[in-house]
């Protein structure tokens, strides 16, 4: 990627660069560590306007902790609202060490921080809206009008995990309007087996997938 043709107008979104998605967290992507080098090299070369980072930031007891459900496992899948929803490890609980963002990253120019997952009954993936809820909908995090507001045309997405919050994310942004850059490079998922999906459900939409 070009970072010289960047226009004013692009957004860098980074999703869930947390502790417990690493190695040895609670919920490790595949590699996760991999992309920090990589991405705090592309914050120091400040060709953003605008980044933006989320954070899981789960309530002890979130519904879609596999503990909050026993007997079943993590990795599980019950239906939730008239939607399949994984079980996942206890994981970026509100004001942990593995919920922060990420020390190994310096976080100065980033403008706005999204958290999210922040509903004990409602998992959010994507950095534009929650999942499904009880009554059909999936509630707006806000955003998608920060970055209008802002008069951005472009967002570029990054972080963890590539096979969930980061494809969310970037699926979320082209139903906003938003021309979309799936940075793949400065992405790692739950597990590799998904890669194929992941692009191709990218490709269906017309994302463009990009390395820097």
């Amino acid at each position: 990627m070009a970072l010289g043709g960047i226009n004013p107008h692009s957004a860098l979104i980074i999703v869930d660069v947390q502790p417990d998605f690493m190695p040895g967290g609670a919920l490790a992507c595949t590699g996760g560590d991999e992309i920090l080098l990589g991405l705090e090299w592309l914050l120091a070369q400040h060709a953003f306007d605008h980044v933006v980072a989320t954070q899981d930031w789960h309530p002890a007891g979130h519904v879609s902790f596999a503990s909050k459900h026993p007997p079943h496992q993590p990795f599980e899948a019950l239906e939730f609202y008239g939607h399949s929803q994984t079980l996942w490890p206890d994981h970026c609980i509100q004001r942990t060490e593995g919920a922060a963002l990420h020390p190994a990253i310096d976080w100065a120019s980033c403008n706005a921080i999204i958290r999210k997952g922040t509903d004990p009954g409602i998992d959010s993936y994507s950095a534009f809206r929650n999942n499904i809820g009880p009554d059909g909908h999936r509630p707006a995090t806000g955003l998608a009008g920060w970055l209008r507001d802002r008069r951005v045309t472009d967002v570029h997405v990054c972080g963890l995990a590539r096979d969930v919050c980061v494809l969310w994310t970037a699926e979320d942004a082209v139903a906003a309007g938003f021309k979309t850059h799936f940075l793949w490079s400065l992405t790692r998922p739950v597990t590799y087996e998904t890669d194929d999906d992941t692009r191709q459900r990218l490709s269906d939409l017309g994302i463009a997938i990009v390395d820097i």
